[in-house]
């Protein structure tokens, strides 16, 4: 598949790229709100930049998470939506996939603040996901002097021993994810979303307690 579109808006972030035959068109810039209206304008831009209509795409990828539930849940919509209307099959890939991306060899741990002073972490050897993905404290995390990790939780890991990567999912890198290896990201009917916890948010009480420390 040589024109897919990729949208991933799991932290801050915009990020949106094109592919098209051997050229990548990207945006990726924060945005602290109103991503709906601005995706669908990116893409628009993206598509008239590389002279396709949404239709003669191959695909539709998005970040599927985990991350942030509303930006999660906004790259789905948009995706979905796009998808439906040009009639385009629809590929989730998981945020941590493209972070593993970026490690060296894509072996280490592949990190993501969940915030709540926690983070989405999983260990990955060769691109490979190993034992599957946790949410927790950043000291809870059971390290080897010699892992290197990846992510955008670097704040965390400040008196830490191990390398820290600091980078974040893009949409360019769910592209070439999915080139390498499209058998991983099968199509899906719907936009699922790969939550890794529940509780999006603190109770009132805890966040009393957390102030009072």
């Amino acid at each position: 598949m040589t024109r897919l579109l990729a949208l991933d808006c799991s932290n801050y972030n915009l990020s949106v790229a094109l592919l098209a035959g051997q050229q990548t068109v990207q945006y990726h810039q924060t945005v602290k709100q109103g991503h709906s209206d601005l995706a669908l304008t990116v893409i628009a831009d993206l598509l008239q930049q590389a002279g396709l209509q949404l239709a003669e795409l191959d695909a539709i990828l998005f970040g599927k998470g985990p991350g942030a539930f509303t930006g999660l849940r906004i790259a789905a919509g948009v995706a979905s939506g796009l998808a439906t209307a040009a009639n385009l099959p629809l590929h989730g890939i998981p945020t941590l996939d493209a972070i593993a991306l970026q490690l060296p060899s894509e072996t280490g741990i592949a990190l993501l603040d969940a915030r709540m002073s926690e983070v989405y972490a999983c260990r990955y050897l060769d691109g490979k996901a190993i034992g599957g993905i946790s949410v927790c404290k950043p000291e809870q995390l059971q390290l080897q002097p010699s892992d290197v990790l990846a992510g955008d939780a670097a704040a965390y890991f400040n008196d830490s021993e191990q390398t820290f990567i600091s980078c974040e999912p893009r949409a360019e890198h769910y592209i070439q994810l999915f080139q390498r290896q499209p058998q991983r990201y099968p199509a899906s009917a719907t936009a699922e979303l790969l939550y890794v916890r529940d509780k999006v948010a603190l109770t009132t009480a805890e966040q009393r307690d957390k102030q009072r420390g």
